[in-house]
């Protein structure tokens, strides 16, 4: 009898540890998926700015072309460095400042669904050398204001 007790807990010990690890391989792949899906975003968003960057670079010249800088810079962020995404598109606006904005879709391998994903970034065109003219102009003022002349 002590025998038959024995076989029946180790037969039960398999059927809990198969019904556990399938469990677990879920929440496993389950977080890999989550993981690919925060790198894309962080990888998406990084590509966004650098992108509207090099748009507001480009707007500093007289000839520079904002719009099709960042929209190239765009496409070549875009297409290396991230993983299972798919459908993506770039939008990009200029004007005085650059917006950069990337929206895709994550597969996931649970039925077929997917993550929608969007990642922004701007930055504003400045002329570097009329910046640095109005600040050292109104550090002059601030200097003038303060010695009382």
């Amino acid at each position: 009898m002590v025998r038959k007790k024995d076989e029946y807990a180790k037969g039960s010990f398999t059927v809990e540890a198969a019904c556990v690890m399938s469990l677990i391989l879920l929440v496993i792949v389950g977080t890999m998926y989550l993981c690919f899906f925060v790198h894309n975003r962080a990888w998406l968003t990084a590509a966004a700015y650098e992108a509207a960057l090099a748009g507001s670079l480009e707007g500093v010249r007289e000839d520079g072309k904002v719009s099709e800088t960042a929209q190239m810079r765009s496409r070549e962020l875009g297409n290396t460095g991230f993983f299972g995404a798919e459908n993506l598109n770039v939008h990009v606006e200029a004007g005085k400042s650059v917006e950069v904005s990337y929206s895709a879709d994550t597969v996931s391998g649970f039925g077929g669904f997917s993550w929608k994903l969007k990642a922004e970034g701007a930055s504003k065109v400045i002329r570097p050398v009329e910046w640095i003219r109005k600040v050292k102009s109104l550090a002059d003022i601030a200097d003038s204001v303060q010695n009382g002349s």
